[in-house]
């Protein structure tokens, strides 16, 4: 069912008529291969966290619901290394972070994170708070390691589908994330944070 609403997501993007993606016109790409993409325009800024919402999304509808017992078993597992403390060894430490328990739930954490800092950085009206939001963002989007281990996981235990059999928005994410975090600090923070510099030198 998830994976329908994924390529529902997909298809609505793809089908916008001419009008409507004429005004889109800031994309992730803009992240990666940046052409006129103009930072101070807040509309622009809008459109490229819409395009990178509609992405992650997409990801997200394919990522199944923790099971309550699964997410049960992994708290008490939690509840007994930390009980242990220094006393955990390493090889128990491993074992749990390794687990499909573990991981599913840590993907599941890194992308509703991921969805909520650009879902505030699209809807601020607040110059400052939105730049919190795309910072928040970018830190999530650079956590290339922890999103590769989750799929890598995930997709063994056949729960989430093959990169492959995902809509062309949604493939390689754990090559284009990352692309879009240094992007976000490159294209948008960085800049947003030079532009003070020039104030004090006015």
């Amino acid at each position: 069912m998830k994976y329908l609403i994924a390529i529902f997501i997909w298809a609505l993007s793809t089908l916008a008529g001419p009008e409507a993606q004429a005004q889109a016109s800031a994309s992730a790409w803009d992240l990666v291969h940046p052409t006129g993409f103009d930072w101070q325009e807040r509309v622009s800024r809008a459109q490229l966290a819409g395009d990178l919402l509609s992405r992650v999304q997409i990801l997200s509808a394919v990522i199944p619901a923790m099971e309550p017992s699964q997410l049960e078993k992994l708290r008490s597992e939690q509840a007994k290394l930390a009980a242990l403390g220094d006393d955990a060894s390493p090889r128990r430490r491993g074992r749990l972070y390794l687990s499909k328990r573990f991981q599913h739930q840590s993907l599941l954490e890194l992308v509703d994170q991921t969805l909520g800092a650009l879902s505030c950085a699209a809807n601020s009206r607040v110059v400052a708070s939105e730049m919190a939001c795309w910072a928040k963002a970018s830190a999530f989007l650079l956590e290339e390691d922890r999103l590769d281990l989750g799929l890598s996981i995930l997709r063994e235990a056949r729960m989430v589908p093959r990169d492959e059999d995902m809509p062309v928005t949604a493939q390689d994410p754990v090559v284009w994330y990352g692309e879009y975090g240094r992007g976000i600090l490159n294209f948008i923070l960085i800049p947003y944070m030079e532009s003070f510099k020039e104030r004090e030198v006015q």
